[in-house]
């Protein structure tokens, strides 16, 4: 038994733009699950009440911004690992992009906190330049490595630790033995070649510097729109929910 094809739907079909098919919806939202949402909320007051009563407020607000920003992570699934490899393996900018407007907003922020100098909790903002040098290098080198190795990075391993996800607990090992380990070996590494960090605001001033990080980042903005648009990369799958 054989089939025909029609030569005109065969055409269509190879000349098809990735880019034009439809986007992927996402599956209907199932019913919340309130047992784990009590648990975690009330295992989230319990224990800022806690830091609140043994390490005083300012403690229990890191630990309550700790908390928000974990939800955040989880329910948007953000990480860096991901954005990188979809950029590089298939085209795809829209993690880098959302990478720029996450780097773009805290810059802005702590842009107007340190150039105010409205600190928070009686604290005063100060900045600093760190040094860059050989160690800054090999700790981005192996952390790069490892991280593809491992599926995650920090913020995509704590997320997913948190979740439920069993497998991702091996990654989680291996950031805590490498902390470890470069602790306890860390006089073999200190006075490695390094030079002075250089901030910014001290030449141009923190309007200066906060225009130059926002046209870098609209610069990567750009730069990912044109490798994405000379690649076609295919639609991803929609977002759980």
């Amino acid at each position: 038994m054989s089939t025909t094809t029609d030569p005109t739907s065969r055409r269509d079909l190879l000349t098809t733009s990735p880019t034009s098919c439809p986007a992927p919806r996402p599956d209907p939202e199932g019913p919340v699950r309130t047992a784990p949402l009590v648990v975690s909320g009330l295992l989230a007051a319990g224990s800022a009440w806690y830091v609140w009563a043994v390490h005083g407020e300012r403690f229990a607000a890191l630990l309550l911004i700790g908390v928000f920003l974990g939800v955040a992570l989880f329910h948007s699934r953000f990480g860096f690992t991901s954005a990188w490899r979809q950029l590089i393996a298939v085209g795809n900018g829209d993690g880098m992009r959302a990478h720029a407007l996450l780097l773009g907003t805290a810059a802005t922020l702590i842009m107007l906190i340190v150039a105010t100098g409205i600190g928070l909790f009686g604290a005063t903002p100060e900045v600093s330049a760190g040094p860059i040098g050989i160690p800054l290098f090999a700790g981005a080198a192996l952390f790069a490595v490892g991280m593809q190795l491992g599926g995650a990075c920090a913020s995509g391993t704590l997320f997913a630790v948190g979740s439920g996800q069993s497998t991702i607990v091996l990654t989680l090992g291996g950031f805590i033995a490498g902390s470890v380990f470069y602790t306890w070996a860390f006089p073999a590494f200190d006075g490695w070649p390094e030079v002075p960090g250089l901030l910014l605001a001290d030449h141009v001033g923190w309007g200066g510097s906060w225009a130059i990080t926002v046209g870098l980042l609209l610069g990567l903005v750009v730069l990912t729109r044109v490798v994405q648009a000379r690649r076609t990369p295919p639609p991803r799958g929609a977002v759980p929910t």
